[in-house]
């Protein structure tokens, strides 16, 4: 997969986010409706952008341009969602925002490979039908933005704007069979299934933040034990979820489509991938949804009602996510698992009593069951169940930047993240500031050294699965209480407390499972070892702040504010006492690969942060442009860091010793990245406090959350730079560019903040153009690592 792929992809995370909110914000069965037709429309936009990322490569030429066009599109009409089908008096027409949208990444798509394809056959023939779909459903879709108007309110106009949505999804799903009838051929199977692979994975970290927002974006409910515990079970349901998909469907469905005939490749693909998993995203989302009201209605959170159409979203859900399972595993291998069967026979008959149960009781039911479903492969079908393993082995033990369970555990950081932003947004001072760089300082480095393990530990066991699964279940925990880090709410856990200990448990079971893992090896051991004594050290510091600290007013106090500052430089600081000879890399490409999709995590939720930003209705002109302003300016910043991640793999190559490469990826990944991550964070906090909203007014200067947003741009450049300095490479003209626009960023706090995002996009993008000449080819070096 391409870079500009990757960044497309975590635009559709707010788009489902979105798409929950809709559905939890419309009363049953309507809710439900309309969020299908939603999700069926956003589908059939991203499944146009899989199939021309198999055709042609993306990030090559103007291409990477015009992706990051259509990501802004697709955000555009996500910001809409929630006015799709209820707009209001004032403002732009929601309706037909969102489906001018829509429209223009659709036909974004098709615009690219008629040029690709004339340039390298001569001819745009085999596109021509790809149009057909799109000129019956495009007038539908128009008359369904704007028909209603002219219609007395009421249910007559929904029901024909209901009506025309889903007659125009008809007609354009028609399309799909173009590709099958040999205008299109599937050129790479592995590109193909990573692609749905990533997008399940964005589906399913969708849950997580639902399930994390499920108490709104706020420090005044308190967190009690239900509401951790809720969290808790739904994080169980959501990791059958994605157990049942990765663990033998995926690879067996590669593996079944790399052996299918070319004449019907294309065929089995469209069905299996662009069709079948279609039901598995809506299942996914209704999840999302009913989690999201389960543990709302926990006491202790905001007072939520908990109804039969409530239990029938969430186990309902989970039946037409094994339903699609299953559809998916006949049409590609022609086997239906025993597992998804008896889950969907149990849910189903669960359904009905659980409607008596209270929130928590029905979730709590939903999530024994699924995990005596995972007990029982593991016993009693154990020996079917490593049949199939050994047969899918040599496709899911293939190679790559990132395996499933570590994106897994990097969207659980999405939501981390964004509650970083979240804690600064509530205490809006340069104290608020530093207590959420505290906070996501901490963050990185569990992240830093979970991904030292997994990139060390390169078996896929259970064991190692399981590990993970922990650490994304800590570091939810951790999120639910992150902006109540530095507070005490009445009638609560104390959040300090929680933070503190999620965070200490992440920690040891990384510890605990590196030592476990190495125990026959010495040398390791050691190393592993000597890492616990700081984080020993930065663990018990931590403890004695919060144990310490008075439970009324300010937990703040000199001392532990002494005791943060100590434990955070102790903790983080300690990678240097490892020693670099002991940053041993397995695989560079490993190494980098998983530092590349961070940053692409942090970019992404910046995104999220633009989009809650954006989200309050009524939409108006001018939120709509600076939310397009935003994501070209968050582009800008990834190809800045393009050029970076470029340098760094070149200086791998040239380095002979595993000593130096260590000292390298432990100085410009570990640590230096740690600061183009601040910058991202900062940048999404500006976005999040600044970007102008109905009754603010725009001609506003010098917010603190401008400051922060030209703060945060300040600190990726100069950290952009550091890593070039560190991996020896001329600063020339790019330094010069990136130097000037560090310079000129902090004068933008004087314009308002429209003018101040076009001025800072366009400063980023001309520092990216002029130190493209120093920069080599990606294709060139990246093909180099090892």
């Amino acid at each position: 997969m391409t870079r500009p792929e990757l960044f497309l992809d975590l635009v559709f995370v707010y788009a489902f986010i979105n798409i929950t909110h809709l559905m939890t914000a419309r009363s049953a069965p309507n809710g439900l409706l309309q969020g299908a037709l939603v999700l069926a429309l956003m589908w059939r936009s991203w499944i146009g952008y899989a199939w021309l990322g198999n055709l042609v490569r993306l990030d090559c030429g103007a291409r990477p341009v015009a992706v990051f066009a259509a990501a802004i599109a697709i955000l555009l009409a996500a910001v809409a969602i929630p006015e799709v089908f209820v707009d209001q008096t004032s403002g732009l027409v929601g309706p037909l925002v969102f489906v001018v949208g829509f429209l223009a990444a659709r036909i974004g798509s098709i615009l690219i490979i008629i040029r690709a394809r004339r340039r390298t056959e001569g001819s745009s023939l085999p596109t021509v039908r790809a149009w057909l779909p799109l000129t019956g459903s495009l007038p539908l879709l128009l008359c369904a933005a704007l028909l209603p108007h002219h219609l007395p309110s009421g249910r007559i106009a929904l029901t024909v704007q209901l009506l025309l949505f889903a007659i125009a999804i008809v007609i354009d799903y028609l399309g799909l069979r173009a590709p099958g009838s040999g205008t299109w051929r599937l050129v790479s199977v592995r590109h193909w299934a990573e692609r749905h692979n990533l997008i399940m994975l964005i589906a399913l970290g969708e849950t997580i933040i639902s399930l994390g927002t499920s108490r709104g974006f706020g420090d005044d409910h308190p967190i009690t034990w239900s509401v951790l515990g809720g969290s808790a079970l739904g994080f169980v349901v959501v990791a059958f979820l994605w157990w049942a998909y990765f663990d033998i469907a995926s690879p067996a469905g590669e593996q079944a489509l790399e052996h299918t005939p070319i004449p019907q490749r294309s065929r089995r693909a469209r069905d299996a991938y662009s069709l079948l998993h279609l039901p598995m995203i809506a299942g996914l989302i209704l999840v999302a949804f009913g989690l999201k009201k389960a543990v709302g209605a926990a006491p202790g959170g905001p007072p939520e009602r908990w109804i039969g159409s409530d239990v029938a979203a969430l186990y309902g859900g989970v039946v037409l996510y094994l339903l699609g399972l299953m559809a998916f595993e006949w049409r590609t291998v022609r086997r239906v698992g025993r597992g998804p069967v008896l889950g969907v026979v149990l849910v189903a008959g669960l359904a009905v009593p659980a409607r008596t149960l209270s929130a928590l009781g029905s979730l709590t039911l939903l999530a024994g069951v699924l995990v005596g479903l995972i007990v029982a492969h593991v016993t009693v079908l154990r020996r079917r169940h490593r049949q199939l393993h050994r047969g899918v082995a040599v496709t899911a033990g293939r190679e790559v930047d990132a395996t499933p369970e570590e994106i897994f555990l990097d969207l659980a950081f999405v939501y981390a993240f964004i509650q970083v932003t979240v804690l600064m947004t509530q205490h809006l001072s340069a104290v608020g500031l530093l207590k959420g760089l505290a906070v996501l300082a901490l963050l990185w480095w569990s992240w830093v050294n979970y991904t030292w393990f997994t990139t060390t530990i390169r078996s896929a066991d259970n064991a190692r699965r399981l590990v993970i699964f922990a650490a994304v279940a800590l570091t939810l925990m951790l999120g639910v209480a992150l902006p109540q880090t530095f507070q005490y709410v009445a009638g609560g856990l104390p959040g300090p407390m929680v933070v503190v200990t999620s965070y200490a448990a992440a920690r040891l079971l990384h510890l605990v499972a590196f030592w476990r893992v190495l125990r026959h090896d010495p040398g390791p051991r050691a190393v592993v070892a000597r890492a616990a004594v700081p984080t020993g050290v930065g663990v018990s510091l931590l403890l004695c702040a919060v144990l310490t600290a008075p439970t009324t007013g300010d937990p703040l106090t000199p001392f532990t504010t002494a005791c943060w500052i100590a434990a955070i430089a102790i903790d983080v600081g300690g990678g240097y006492l490892i020693g670099s000879r002991n940053w041993r890399l397995h695989s560079v490409s490993r190494w980098m690969g998983r530092f590349n999709l961070i940053i692409l995590i942090a970019l992404g939720q910046a995104v999220i942060s633009t989009g809650f930003a954006a989200s309050d209705p009524p939409i108006v002109l001018a939120t709509f442009v600076a939310v397009a302003l935003s994501a070209a300016l968050i582009s800008a910043l990834w190809w800045i860091y393009v050029g970076s991640d470029v340098v760094v793999a070149e200086r791998f190559v040239e380095l002979r010793t595993n000593r130096r490469r260590g000292a390298l990826a432990r100085d410009a990944y570990a640590y230096l990245h740690l600061f183009l991550v601040v910058g991202l964070v900062l940048v999404a906090f500006g976005l999040r406090t600044t970007l102008p909203r109905p009754g603010h007014d725009l001609d506003a200067t010098a917010t603190i959350g401008q400051v922060t947003l030209a703060g945060g741009i300040v600190a990726y450049l100069l950290a952009d730079q550091l890593i070039w300095q560190r991996a020896r490479r001329p600063v020339r003209r790019r330094g010069t560019a990136n130097l000037v626009v560090a310079a000129l960023a902090p004068l933008t706090i004087l314009l308002p903040i429209l003018w101040a995002l076009a001025v800072l996009t366009v400063l980023l993008t001309v520092a990216h153009l002029l130190g493209r000449a120093e920069t080599p080819a990606v294709e060139s070096v990246l093909g180099e690592r090892t």
